[in-house]
């Protein structure tokens, strides 16, 4: 597992929630596999790119706008 960095805003360790270890099949949607990680931090910041590989969600929230690419 890769580190994740915390809230931009509040500074808060945050937990990533979603992916296909939490799916569970339901009546609309019983074969998709998998929701998308998400993260939806105390202070009201929500962040989801519609993504089930980890990594790549990851990457996209450790990115920050004063990074170096």
């Amino acid at each position: 597992m890769e580190n994740i960095k915390p809230c931009p805003i509040c500074n808060s360790n945050v937990k990533v929630s979603g992916g296909p270890e939490e799916w569970k099949p339901t009546f609309n949607d019983p074969d998709s596999g998998g929701d998308s990680y998400h993260i939806d931090c105390k202070c009201g910041i929500s962040f989801c790119i519609g993504c089930v590989d980890y990594g790549k969600f990851v990457k996209a929230w450790n990115r920050r706008d004063n990074d170096e690419t």
